[in-house]
């Protein structure tokens, strides 16, 4: 009896972990950059995978245990089923995009849900009489059944939704959309398509298009060219018809504005998954796309600029790594059967509950004879005997609470999202009689005022390579920097910044030679932007972050150092334009940082190569500061210091921190340069073809590199330029 009394224990506890940490993960899956740590991860799978291996043990050894309460674990393991795939279809996408991974792959997550609702059907039917009374049996088939058809119907929604043109085929059908619609308008290169600077990109509706299969592609309409798209094109709501609409002063889009760049974010978004799915870009080099970032997306505020593309990254993401695109593709059957299946599983788990307790109570059940069993070993322990009855009753309650939970936060986080709103305004641009009636208006309003679960979370991380530190040793340290890095919300001076460097280089790319040739000063730190590895003679694009990072960061010591003693007047805190470029000059410098530490795969060089560097000049650091600067890092101490550092790069930094301090001599002028370079820089390294780093990132929530990387791809800037400087088109 004190064996089965210790397992049984375990299996409780490793119940209510599972419980914890599953509606923990339900309710992080909303933030994932919390959600995504592989730790927690790790920790939730290995909690619910271990449970049903415990409680299989337990079902078939209950001959030989007294007290084994069976109804109890088969009633625990049929709810942590179903939590589990609720989780597992939660997180998981409708499609898969990599195009190495084999179709047996594809379907792997699905057969593993499928084998475990197999055996736990499996426990419940070979356990006879161990079971249960019938009605407690009966309640557990048939939540089974009900899990299994959520199941299935989920799988069937995910099929459908992959081979249909409005999610799975979409960017293929966009791709071809694009190179029609830029074949036209080489054609007839006086012919604008665009309204107030936004072309008749696509946001809804396109799968309703003639489409015809043709040997180079999908060809949409009935010609060859684009297909003439109006104001009353039916079913398929482009751009320029929403911005009509709210130009012509509609009263809910007037009520809310968001909603004309939520559809704009939406469009983008379909024109962002082509390089996800490998598809042509019809707009790559071309001017009309530039235009259209530079006149259209970049005229406003640089924070309606940059909201437009983290609300953009927000779909990709959900599309990536969610179902929301299944209930997004289904229309509204989907959303439907799927809410009746949650009702039934709602009143399920209230009546396997309501059948539990009668089961405890009345005596002739097989669950009360176990508890008779319990109570006579314990007879002289009834506070123990009834402390293990409430810790029954609490993981089953918890465990229909938790399911009730989840299945609830999964229907709200559908009905709050950003999917629905763009679905409800594109249905009120189709149909005049809405925009004609006042009550359908207001109740429309009720949707577009709720808050989407799901936010990009504009936050950048932040590393300098000037911490002191006891030692650095390699991976360990790398490892302690990802767990204690900070990060913090992007300012908004940091993204004017951008968008201005943006407008001002009219699609140029530079590595920050542009930025110094305006202020005049290229012949005097051009060398600092042409760093390489010291033996071939290759450029190194991380070298270069990291020479002038230390710079940076040696010359924000040396304006700590003045203001402490009272010779600068204007504050940090002031909010002076000198305040601006030095916020926007350290944060940049301290991301870049932080993308060479940390995100070494977003950056040109090889992720080896820019791993093994950081690590050369961070023990150094570590070694030099230790040695010479004490515990309070002194700006001209620490530049003899590294300058005399046996680490080239450190020598580097050190003679462009002394050269920016000595030879521009204005240290507004100063912080003026390091701005415009930070901000050029950061221009330069976001183009990429490297898809597969970008994804991942979208896993864990996103890099703010990466919405730099999706808002040039707009422009038609897909890769980095093989010199310094690309010159504009």
């Amino acid at each position: 009896m004190g064996t089965s009394l210790l397992n049984l224990l375990l299996m409780e506890v490793a119940a209510i972990v599972s419980i914890i940490l599953l509606s923990l993960l339900v309710v992080l899956s909303s933030y994932r950059r919390r959600a995504g740590h592989p730790a927690l991860r790790l920790f939730v799978w290995a909690a619910s995978t271990l449970f049903l291996p415990l409680v299989s043990y337990a079902v078939s050894a209950a001959a030989k245990w007294d007290a084994a309460r069976v109804p109890l674990l088969l009633a625990w393991t049929v709810f942590l089923q179903i939590l589990r795939n609720t989780i597992d279809t939660a997180r998981s996408s409708s499609l898969t995009i990599d195009s190495n991974t084999s179709g047996g792959s594809k379907f792997r997550p699905s057969v593993e849900q499928l084998a475990r609702m197999g055996w736990v059907a499996f426990l419940i039917i070979s356990s006879g009489g161990e079971a249960g009374s019938p009605q407690l049996t009966g309640v557990l088939l048939w939540l089974w059944v009900l899990s299994l058809v959520k199941l299935i119907h989920r799988l069937v929604a995910a099929e459908l939704a992959k081979n249909s043109f409005a999610v799975g085929l979409n960017a293929y059908l966009i791709s071809d959309y694009m190179k029609q619609l830029h074949g036209r308008e080489q054609d007839h290169p006086g012919e604008d398509s665009a309204q107030d600077g936004v072309p008749p990109y696509l946001v809804m509706g396109e799968e309703k298009l003639h489409i015809e299969a043709r040997p180079h592609g999908y060809q949409i309409g009935l010609t060859s060219q684009a297909p003439s798209l109006s104001a009353d094109a039916g079913h398929v709501v482009t751009m320029d018809r929403i911005w009509r609409l709210y130009s012509a002063g509609d009263s809910l889009l007037a009520s809310y504005p968001h909603t004309k760049d939520l559809c704009l974010s939406f469009c983008l978004f379909k024109l962002q998954l082509r390089r996800f799915l490998g598809c042509p870009l019809a707009e790559v080099g071309s001017r009309r796309a530039l235009a259209f970032v530079q006149d259209g997306l970049l005229a406003g505020s640089p924070e309606r600029a940059f909201g437009v593309i983290e609300t953009e990254l927000t779909f990709l993401a959900d599309f990536l790594y969610s179902k929301l695109t299944s209930f997004y593709a289904s229309g509204w059957w989907f959303p439907v059967l799927n809410s009746t299946l949650v009702l039934a599983t709602w009143v399920s788990c209230l009546a396997a509950g309501g059948a539990i307790v009668h089961d405890m109570t009345n005596q002739g059940t097989a669950l009360a004879v176990d508890y008779e069993q319990l109570r006579n070993y314990l007879q002289r322990h009834d506070t123990v005997f009834h402390a293990i009855v409430g810790l029954d009753v609490l993981v089953t309650v918890s465990f229909i609470v938790a399911i009730v939970f989840t299945e609830g936060w999964e229907i709200a986080n559908y009905v709050r999202s950003d999917w629905i709103k763009v679905a409800t305004i594109c249905e009120y641009a189709r149909r005049p009689s809405w925009r004609r009636s006042r009550w359908t208006r207001g109740k429309l309003a009720r949707v577009l005022r709720f808050n989407a679960v799901q936010r990009w979370d504009d936050r950048f991380g932040q590393t300098s390579v000037l911490q002191t530190r006891m030692c650095y040793c390699g991976c360990v340290s790398r490892q302690v920097d990802r767990i204690s890095k900070t990060s913090l919300p992007v300012p908004p001076s940091v993204k004017a910044a951008i968008v201005t460097t943006l407008r001002t280089n009219h699609g140029a790319l530079g590595n920050g030679v542009l930025s110094l040739q305006r202020s005049g000063v290229a012949d005097k730190f051009t060398w600092a932007c042409r760093v390489g590895d010291g033996g071939g003679g290759e450029r190194s694009i991380s070298e270069q972050i990291l020479v002038w990072h230390v710079a940076t960061s040696l010359l924000e010591i040396k304006r700590s150092e003045a203001a402490a003693h009272g010779s600068d007047d204007n504050d940090v805190e002031d909010g002076g334009d000198r305040d601006h470029t030095v916020v926007v000059a350290t944060h940049l410098s301290r991301y870049c940082a932080y993308l060479v530490a940390l995100k070494p795969q977003l950056l040109p060089d090889h992720p080896a190569w820019t791993e093994e560097l950081y690590e050369g000049v961070a023990e150094e650091v570590a070694r030099v500061l230790a040695r010479c600067a004490g515990p309070l890092v002194r700006y001209e101490r620490a530049a003899t210091c590294l300058g005399g550092s046996m680490n080239e790069t450190l020598r580097k930094a050190s003679k462009l921190a002394r050269q920016l301090a000595e030879e521009v001599g204005d240290e507004e002028a100063v912080w003026r340069i390091l701005a415009e370079f930070w901000a050029e820089l950061i221009v330069f390294l976001a183009p990429s073809e490297n898809v597969t780093a970008h994804a991942k990132s979208l896993r864990r929530g996103g890099e703010f590199i990466t919405v730099l990387w999706a808002l040039l791809g707009h422009a038609g800037i897909v890769c980095r330029p093989e010199s310094d400087v690309e010159h504009s088109r």
